[in-house]
């Protein structure tokens, strides 16, 4: 009963929901007990980074939201069609499966904007087309740094990442596009 009683208090604690509410408002109270603001100047900090935040919070849905749309939209029956084997056994290997896995990556890294959904998406594109790991000329694992490299390609205004760096850098659209792009 106690040691039931104790695990529901640590799963409700441990909810990561609620831990970044606790840990917002221990935030907020640090802010107000430590640099003596005002709590007319910590409702304007705090609005302030609901504003900064929500934005890239928007951005961030929107491109995992396209990720699983073309995830569910079977594109993977196209990319295999172009470059997976046929029923001889031949198809694309080596140095093209290479590049198509940077190029897959890249293009909706820069269509969606999120590295983490182009890398999943991408991978399993070239995961349906992949030979059997011993009729590659190298390892299987050279795909990793491809699509990774390939996932941060063209950061812009879709990225979150592009607009963490704008608003904690405090800098305009223009000056993100040549600095972090």
């Amino acid at each position: 009963e106690g040691l039931q009683r104790l695990e529901t208090w640590v799963n409700l604690i441990g909810d990561a929901n609620l831990a970044m509410i606790l840990a917002a408002m221990f935030s907020i109270y640090l802010c107000w007990k430590v640099q003596g603001h005002s709590l007319a100047k910590l409702a304007e900090n705090v609005e302030d980074a609901l504003l900064s935040g929500g934005v890239i919070i928007l951005i961030t849905a929107a491109g995992g939201a396209f990720g699983l749309l073309l995830g569910m939209s079977e594109i993977h029956v196209v990319v295999q069609s172009l470059f997976g084997s046929d029923d001889t056994g031949s198809g694309s290997t080596g140095l093209v499966l290479l590049l198509l896995a940077y190029t897959l990556a890249s293009l909706l890294k820069i269509a969606q904007g999120s590295s983490t959904v182009a890398m999943i998406v991408s991978s399993s594109l070239v995961a349906s087309i992949m030979p059997a790991a011993g009729s590659l000329s190298f390892h299987p694992a050279y795909f990793v740094p491809a699509i990774g490299a390939g996932s941060l390609m063209g950061s812009w205004f879709n990225d979150s990442g592009f607009w963490v760096f704008a608003k904690m850098g405090v800098l305009t659209e223009g000056e993100t596009l040549r600095s972090w792009t």
